[in-house]
């Protein structure tokens, strides 16, 4: 077996072997991540409509409450001979856009004295048990048995009498059941274009009330699912896996979630199931596979080309000294081959050296240009969907400041708006900066003089702070190629960090000094330092060792001192604390 076909064969069971694994652990992983994410959706889907469902009914008793306590309703005595109830009722149904089918009175003796329809006043409307009954607000409030074929839910209440005890009649009222169905049709949002939603609501005892669109041809509404509720248990919400008759058999996902109440309504007892059918939901990991399969294919056709070139490559040194060797011990005129192979060593280890630090460098500008792309997408956001809300709350609380009717308490109110809202506005424009930072403008500038004018800018800070500031600029040559306001930035996010981490009373020195092409300015303080495993980290997207810091100042210095082809570290200070070095390239003729 000669060394080629060893290495060629080597070469492709570990690479084909590798790829095989990695690819069948991916899938597996990617699957069971889906699937987890789908049991997810599922649930909050069905918590979501259910907790729907409950707000539309709490809504409907707190119309009810509120329409019986109307003091037209007392017309109920005199059997609203002037129809002022009627008009009313009229307005009422009217007003809510169809959500209610009729509206009507019933007095003590069962008769329609008043409706918005006025084909109903009149007529009998024999009181009947309700389906259900719930106490809200000191009122009884009732569901009546749901009419399948109007679609029509009645809700009933108690009209009291506003003079002596007891009541005149019952508000009758129905919801268009329609709406349960349009909440169920709401569509998944992990479905595939066009595909149907399987959504049910049952009662208590497991009993179809209402279903999707899609599943009310089939004989469900009404019916009992003894057969999930085991399964469900007494989770609030929850997911399975399941067969399920009226699918066919076919075997489901079933999200479900139970009712929760909404404010002081407790709810019924209701549930939402939401099904998906397996092969629909888990369609997206087969088309996971087909891509990993055909992803396979290519490797391994990129494996025996990559193979066969490597196992020539590494073995052509040495089949050539064997050659050599087997011409020579025939006598043959030979000529060595060019091989050196302790250079070869050599060099191959320079360069792997050398490899190995690019690709190190090369993964730290991964790292930063992927948190840099996410601060971009978060900046592109908030500028767009924050600073409008921001400029209409700032507005608002100017403007409500003005009113001279405010009291101390609003004023103050207000002001911690106004404070907040610049807060965030800084945070947004420093974000935009960070991920879209303005092209530098170049010019020739005295960097002692860019030094001294931060200085100003910080003195008032410091003070505040009760920290010195000293500055020692010894440099001789201070001209530099840049852009002021940049490097202005440069500095103040310097001293102000620096301020930030002393103690009151602390110390920070400013100082200078020239290399044969460069120009150096340090930021020294006497604060808690920087360990060496965070020395590191400073300069990276939102790291920060304050708990109110956003992390970003640091990234924006660095991005502009690499914009000015200069570089940036950290160091221990002589006075204990950390010592940022700034160094940039300097101008040697004078300006």
């Amino acid at each position: 077996m000669t060394i080629r076909y060893t290495l060629l064969m080597s070469y492709l069971l570990i690479s084909l072997a590798s790829a095989l694994l990695i690819t069948l652990m991916i899938f597996v992983h990617l699957r069971e991540i889906l699937r987890e994410e789908i049991d997810n959706k599922l649930q909050s889907q069905a918590s979501t409509i259910m907790q729907q469902i409950d707000t539309a009914l709490f809504e409907r008793f707190e119309n009810m409450t509120m329409w019986s306590q109307l003091e037209v309703m007392q017309e109920i005595r005199v059997g609203d001979v002037d129809k002022r109830l009627a008009h009313v009722l009229n307005e009422l149904h009217s007003g809510y856009g169809g959500i209610y089918g009729q509206i009507f009175v019933v007095d003590n003796q069962d008769k329609i004295i008043s409706a918005s329809d006025k084909k109903l006043i009149g007529e009998w409307y024999p009181h009947t048990e309700p389906w259900l009954s719930v106490t809200h607000k000191d009122h009884t409030h009732a569901l009546h048995f749901l009419d399948a074929e109007l679609e029509q839910l009645y809700f009933s209440i108690p009209i009291r009498d506003a003079f002596k005890n007891g009541t005149l009649g019952q508000l009758y009222a129905s919801f268009d059941w329609r709406e349960m169905f349009r909440l169920l049709d709401t569509p998944l949002p992990f479905s595939l274009k066009d595909s149907a939603t399987y959504a049910l609501l049952i009662d208590g005892a497991g009993k179809v009330i209402a279903t999707s669109t899609v599943l009310q041809h089939r004989p469900l509404p009404f019916a009992n699912l003894p057969e999930l509720l085991p399964l469900m248990g007494q989770k609030m919400t929850g997911s399975l896996t399941t067969t399920v008759d009226f699918l066919d058999h076919e075997e489901v996902l079933v999200g479900y979630a139970n009712s929760q109440g909404y404010r002081s309504f407790s709810g019924f007892g209701w549930r939402v199931l939401i099904l998906q059918p397996s092969k629909n939901a888990l369609l997206p990991v087969w088309d996971l596979w087909a891509a990993i399969l055909a992803f396979l294919s290519l490797t391994l056709v990129l494996g025996i080309v990559v193979s066969f070139w490597m196992s020539a490559k590494i073995a052509r040194p040495i089949v050539q000294l064997a050659k050599f060797t087997h011409d020579f011990m025939l006598g043959k005129p030979v000529v060595p081959p060019l091989v050196n192979s302790s250079q070869e060593i050599t060099d191959l280890s320079s360069q792997f050296a050398l490899m190995i630090e690019h690709l190190e460098q090369s993964r730290q500008d991964v790292v930063r240009v992927a948190k840099l792309a996410v601060i971009g997408e978060m900046a592109a956001s908030m500028a767009h969907e924050v600073r409008t809300p921001l400029g209409i709350l700032r507005s608002s609380a100017q403007i409500l400041q003005r009113e001279p009717e405010l009291s101390e308490i609003g004023q103050e109110m207000a002001g911690y708006i106004l404070s907040e809202t610049q807060r965030l506005n800084g945070l947004v424009t420093m974000l935009l900066e960070c991920a879209k930072p303005r092209a530098p403008q170049f010019a020739y500038n005295d960097a002692h003089a860019i030094i001294r004018r931060t200085l100003e800018l910080v003195q008032s800070h410091a003070e505040v702070r009760q920290v010195q500031i000293s500055a020692d600029l010894a440099a001789t040559n201070s001209h530099l190629d840049c852009d002021k306001d940049h490097i202005i930035q440069v500095f103040l996010n310097l001293l102000l960090n620096a301020t930030q981490h002393v103690k009151l009373g602390g110390h920070i020195v400013v100082a200078t000094r020239n290399h044969a092409d460069s120009f150096e300015a340090t930021v020294s303080d006497d604060g808690p330092g920087i360990t060496d495993a965070n020395k590191a980290k400073v300069f990276e997207p939102f790291f920060t060792l304050r708990q109110e810091g956003v992390g970003l100042g640091l990234t924006v210095v660095q991005q502009i001192v690499l914009a000015h082809q200069g570089r940036i570290f950290v160091t221990d200070s002589p006075l204990g604390g950390a010592c940022f070095h700034v160094v940039l390239p300097m101008i040697h003729q004078e300006i």
